[in-house]
């Protein structure tokens, strides 16, 4: 449930957008229907897309800490590709990336205060780009 991905009590989630606790469960539940200021309201405080909360696909969006890794994660794989001087296609690069996000965001959810450390992942891209 997307209230719960937030973090958030029923409680409040119905003080942030103004409305009790029992209207909130009664929308929640699908017994009151929802405006579409509401929607709204409730896709940003949840930080998904309105569209999601409608067709049941929630799909959190990437948070500034999420984007900042990411810029982490490209700039480690690119600087052990200089370091071992080769010229990767895109598609070999975006797979590096990829995996190198991959086993990041595997060690964030175990240790979700964990800083990025790109040596982690040298031994890694050093062996994904060895010629």
């Amino acid at each position: 449930m997307a209230r719960e991905q937030a973090g958030l009590s029923l409680e409040k989630a119905a003080e942030c957008i103004g409305i009790s606790g029992a209207s909130f469960s009664r929308m929640e539940n699908g017994l009151s229907k929802v405006s579409t200021d509401r929607l709204e309201m409730l896709a940003s405080l949840y930080q998904v897309s309105a569209s999601a909360l409608i067709e049941g696909s929630i799909i959190t969006m990437p948070s500034t800490v999420d984007l900042d890794r990411m810029r982490a994660v490209v700039e480690a794989v690119q600087r052990g590709v200089y370091k071992l001087r080769v010229r990767p296609s895109s598609e070999k690069m975006g797979i590096a990336v990829a995996e190198v996000y991959r086993m990041e965001i595997e060690r964030i959810v175990n240790d979700p205060k964990a800083e990025f450390d790109p040596t982690r992942y040298n031994s890694l891209i050093e062996a994904m780009f060895r010629k």
